[in-house]
């Protein structure tokens, strides 16, 4: 049943009041359900979130005319095999957070004034990712359902053990992943503004920026054109407050620092973590095979793949049909993880409004029957599991049947430490299947089943 609060002229009169109601209750009963999710990982407030202390730290930096990045000169070295060789801590991001906390920050705003306006940002942009949701898949523009419509999409977003996670750490995944749905929501009703969020987000985290290659497959230049502008100036402006030092270290500390081309700790949950962990002798498990080489062929196999599926699932020409033109951006959201280097045990909750999305597709558009849909709303239950993102850690929660043992334990750790990746593989898989589906019953002219 849909959260429709407007009018159902084929409802008898005395369901209408009931349907306001249920409604009513779904949106506030999602207000509470996100909100208690939310103050449950910052619990206690004056405890401020380990990644967000660095931002913070960051922001002090800038404010005080220091050298933002002048902790990476001391980078540690481990020689140990798939360590990633060079590590490093600290603000190790181009440098848009810092400046934009660095203003409240110099005019006498405290760090826990910091963490609360982080917080807020962060609740604005997802309440702003549900309405967006809501808006393309529902198709409600009037001020009751829309916003309804966005608690409940925005409170089944926080669902994932991940967004805990997230939320905790005080990390931007939640917030990029919010501005990036909510731009692709602005860019379905072509809305010029749309590449300033996108180009945000991107600045943040650049692995983002796979967004704007949706946009080009779907031949927009101009929305591409505007976002590339976008991003360059959120990129390039922060490097010229933090001065040309600063730039020169950051450079340089990318030059040098190689988590993202031998990375094969648990927490690299990307298709190349999992290979350099199948292949290649490290220090976190044994390896199936002792054959390094491998590993570059079978990684550009599964992103030559997986792109290709989408390419598959997402056909070139634009759609007049909004629900599923937003399907096609939030099947990137599982291709971006795919494609990253480093896709870290946290960056998974970027998958979150992926199966909420396209799981609501699957549901509105009659077809709860396919094996795909299901697939869908499994994994998005799966990532409900509480600290289901510790289930990499063969170490953690507890200990699988056989993991012990001599000959199979190896194996099995192997594959108990893909959990997350194999989540987003079924999204990227499924949500294909689900798009194609309903495209073709709008071909065929098969009915649609009534969720209203």
């Amino acid at each position: 049943m849909r959260l429709d609060t407007g009018t159902h002229p084929e409802l008898p009169v005395t369901l209408a009041p009931r349907m306001n109601a249920l409604a009513w209750a779904v949106g506030l009963g999602a207000l509470a359900v996100g909100a208690a999710i939310w103050l449950h990982a910052i619990w206690p407030p004056t405890q401020i979130g380990y990644d967000f202390g660095m931002y913070l730290a960051a922001a002090h930096s800038v404010a005080s005319g220091g050298d933002l990045y002048q902790q990476l000169g001391a980078l540690t070295h481990d020689a140990r095999p798939g360590s990633a060789g060079v590590r490093a801590s600290g603000y190790v991001y181009p440098p848009l957070l810092a400046v934009a906390l660095a203003p409240p920050v110099r005019l006498g705003l405290s760090d826990q004034g910091a963490w609360l306006l982080w917080n807020l940002l962060g609740f604005g942009a997802i309440l702003w990712m549900g309405y967006e949701l809501n808006r393309g898949l529902r198709g409600r523009a009037d001020w009751r359902s829309a916003w309804l419509g966005a608690l409940a999409f925005a409170g089944a977003t926080l669902l994932g053990a991940v967004a805990t996670y997230d939320l905790a750490l005080g990390q931007a995944d939640l917030l990029v992943t919010a501005l990036a749905v909510g731009a692709c929501g602005l860019w379905l009703r072509r809305n010029p503004w749309a590449a300033l969020p996108l180009g945000a987000a991107i600045a943040i985290k650049p692995t983002m920026g796979l967004i704007l290659l949706v946009w080009l497959w779907k031949g927009d230049w101009r929305a591409v054109a505007r976002g590339v502008a976008a991003t360059a100036a959120l990129l390039v402006a922060p490097f010229v407050v933090v001065g040309a030092r600063a730039t020169q270290e950051y450079l340089t500390f990318l030059t040098q620092w190689n988590a993202f081309n031998a990375n094969a700790e648990y927490i690299n949950q990307s298709p190349y973590g999992m290979l350099l962990r199948l292949f290649t002798p490290n220090v976190y498990t044994q390896p199936l095979l002792a054959t390094p080489w491998l590993v570059t062929p079978l990684r550009a196999l599964v992103i030559l793949g997986a792109v290709f599926w989408w390419t598959r699932a997402v056909l070139r020409p634009p759609t007049s049909d909004r629900a599923l033109g937003l399907g096609e951006c939030l099947l990137a959201l599982p291709l971006i993880l795919i494609v990253s280097p480093l896709a870290e045990d946290i960056h998974y909750c970027i998958l979150l409004p992926a199966l909420v999305g396209l799981g609501y597709l699957a549901w509105a558009r009659g077809l709860a029957r396919q094996p795909a849909a299901w697939v869908l709303w499994a994994t998005l239950a799966f990532f409900c599991i509480p600290r289901m993102q510790e289930l990499v850690l063969p170490d953690h929660l507890f200990t699988l049947p056989g993991q012990d043992n001599m000959q199979i334990g190896p194996l099995i750790i192997l594959l108990r430490s893909g959990a997350l990746l194999y989540g987003a593989l079924a999204t990227l898989i499924a949500g294909g299947l689900i798009l194609r589906d309903t495209r073709t019953s709008q071909h065929s002219g098969t009915p649609v089943q009534s969720t209203g």
